[in-house]
């Protein structure tokens, strides 16, 4: 079992949110801590600043949610395309699986 801490997080000014991670994962979740509140920041006061905070946030996470989906996306085509490469090389002259 991995190594679990507990850190607590806030986002977009709300009350801190608890959370048990893995050690490992302390620098990604401070990352995607700060990634949110300087997106929610940044809209909630400029892009969308006459919108609600909640609406804001919910931006924020279709968009975070969107680039997940993006990121997923391109990871099958590489996977196919490895597929792809892999089956080329074994069909290489000389290369024969004996």
């Amino acid at each position: 079992m991995a190594d679990k801490q507990n850190i607590t997080i806030q986002l977009a000014g709300q009350p801190k949110i608890p959370l048990a991670i893995d050690r490992a994962d302390e620098e990604l979740a401070r990352k995607a801590e700060k990634m949110v509140n300087d997106l929610w920041h940044r809209w909630a006061t400029q892009t969308f600043a006459a919108e609600s905070q909640l609406k804001v946030m919910a931006r924020v996470a279709f968009q975070f949610a969107l680039l997940y989906l993006r990121d997923q996306r391109s990871f099958e085509e590489l996977k196919d395309l490895n597929a792809g490469l892999d089956e080329l090389i074994k069909n290489l002259p000389g290369l024969e699986q004996h």
